[in-house]
């Protein structure tokens, strides 16, 4: 299963931003001592045409529910459920009738929304996040080491990378929650790693989450580089602050700053 803050079969709300003494990364900065790079996908590599919010207006009315929750709630209990359920559906379908039941409703109320999310939900319908296609085509050029660590189950998650065409891009793909534990454990980032052949210090990490994708990746020793959208928060999970090694306001940032796998 995915993570307690971000399955991505969703687009998470739960990201938090670093402190204030944060590298941000820029031409004159270059990211260097660097041969392989590792990416997350969701919020990183692409994201849904449509918002969570946006497919759960439409679940409602598929369901024929007068509408009782909001995304935020949604995503508060991803932790609660995320390691007795075995996909993405069965995590969806508890964290609604938990909701169901907290404000007083049917149970069933909350199964029929989740099954109409889940048909409502297109795997296939995925976009690029700014530049990221780019970025993978030039650091593939470039003869950097690829690989994905992405939570979320391997079907979800291979519909997205075909939809896009980047299958064949990464030389490893690493489906947290399901072939290991879920990101922030070492184990998805290790694995990677060892099938690249490739060492933590000569590894850059990129993801949105910092508590998922960048915490996970500093415990081993990889340099990290924080994606940050329209992320406001100011620490990470628990309150304790998470501090990247670099930040990029977009993945097409990536570009201009990596200086080449063999300097």
């Amino acid at each position: 299963m995915d993570d307690s803050n971000k399955t991505r079969d969703d687009t998470a709300l739960s990201h938090r931003r670093g402190p204030s003494n944060r590298r941000r990364a820029s031409n004159s900065e270059p990211i260097d001592r660097v041969d392989t790079v590792l990416f997350d996908l969701d919020g990183t590599v692409c994201e849904y045409e449509r918002s969570p919010g946006e497919v759960l207006g439409a679940a409602f009315d598929r369901a024929g529910v007068e509408p009782f929750f909001d995304v935020t709630a949604y995503y508060d209990r991803f932790g609660a459920f995320v390691d007795e359920s075995e996909d993405i559906a069965a995590l969806r379908r508890n964290c609604f009738v938990d909701i169901a039941n907290e404000r007083g409703r049917d149970p069933a109320l909350g199964r029929a929304v989740a099954e109409a999310f889940a048909s409502e939900r297109d795997h296939a319908r995925v976009i690029f996040v700014d530049g990221a296609g780019d970025v993978l085509t030039h650091l593939d050029g470039q003869g950097y080491g690829l690989g994905l660590v992405t939570n979320g189950p391997p079907g979800t998650q291979r519909t997205k990378l075909d939809s896009l065409g980047v299958t064949d891009r990464f030389e490893t793909a690493v489906f947290a929650g399901h072939e290991t534990p879920s990101k922030p454990h070492p184990e998805p980032f290790t694995r990677a790693l060892d099938t690249l052949g490739a060492q933590p210090g000569q590894t850059l990490f990129v993801g949105d989450s910092l508590d998922s994708d960048i915490a996970g990746a500093q415990k081993i020793g990889m340099q990290t580089a924080w994606v940050t959208g329209d992320n406001t928060e100011s620490t990470g999970a628990g309150g304790g602050e998470v501090s990247p090694g670099f930040v990029l306001e977009s993945t097409g940032d990536l570009r201009a700053v990596l200086s080449g796998p063999d300097q």
